[in-house]
């Protein structure tokens, strides 16, 4: 065997020792340690952050709760609760307060017998208002518990709005909507009318029930004088 392969030999062996030594620091179950379940995340795939807006919810919808996944790294407990920590960084969020747009209680449980389990963020959508863009940055605390696990999953970023300022996908894909001039008292009326619930929802034009609330709607501006708040026209649903 000839110098060279020698050498490659020995690289491989030293990398190969490398890689195991860095699954045995992850993996070690000396160190327990939770991370949030996000993108491909073997043995399945999660969001990389969630994203909604309030609109969509449904008319007079109230608390909207997500329940955000976390998974163990370590041994199974089959006999304890064990308590681990969440919290909000302030600085990488913005506008929502804790007990007033959302609620999130900083201590969780991950439950005996499970290697995965959620904690729930509650959005209080009543409490939302119209123009912020919120955002929360959600992270995990090391406890007596649990260590910290892997950088990458130890946050996760929620955003949420209560406002159509931005064209949803379905005014656009709509034939009769989109020869519409946009605006978004007229979207948060047709929603309203037609309890559309999926911002991607496409209707080719063939649709009565699009008919019909089309006609609702423009009857409603029709019968009711709405201005622009900016430039003071009225406004008018089939214009």
């Amino acid at each position: 065997m000839n110098r060279r392969m020698i050498c490659f030999l020995v690289a491989a062996v030293c990398l190969s020792g490398a890689c195991r030594e860095r699954d045995i620091e992850v993996y070690d179950a000396g160190r327990v340690s939770l991370n949030i379940a996000k993108g491909e995340f073997r043995p399945g795939t999660y969001p990389e952050s969630y994203a909604f807006n309030a609109y969509f919810l449904g008319v007079g919808a109230g608390d909207y709760t997500l329940d955000i996944p976390v998974r163990l790294t370590g041994v199974v407990d089959y006999e304890r609760d064990r308590e681990y920590r969440v919290r909000v960084n302030e600085e990488l969020s913005q506008y929502a307060v804790n007990g007033v747009e959302y609620t999130l209680d900083e201590r969780q449980l991950l439950r005996k017998g499970l290697y995965e389990d959620t904690f729930p963020l509650t959005i209080h959508v009543a409490r939302l208002n119209e123009t912020d863009d919120y955002k929360l940055r959600i992270e995990l605390a090391p406890n007596e518990n649990f260590v910290s696990g892997l950088p990458e999953y130890q946050w996760v970023e929620v955003s949420f709005v209560k406002n159509v300022n931005t064209p949803p996908a379905f005014w656009e894909n709509t034939s009769k909507l989109s020869k519409l001039t946009y605006h978004p008292v007229k979207c948060a009326k047709f929603l309203e009318v037609s309890g559309i619930t999926d911002p991607d929802w496409k209707d080719a034009g063939t649709s009565l029930a699009l008919d019909y609330w089309i006609a609702v709607c423009t009857e409603y501006f029709e019968q009711n004088e709405v201005y622009d708040q900016t430039t003071g026209n009225r406004i008018f649903f089939d214009e």
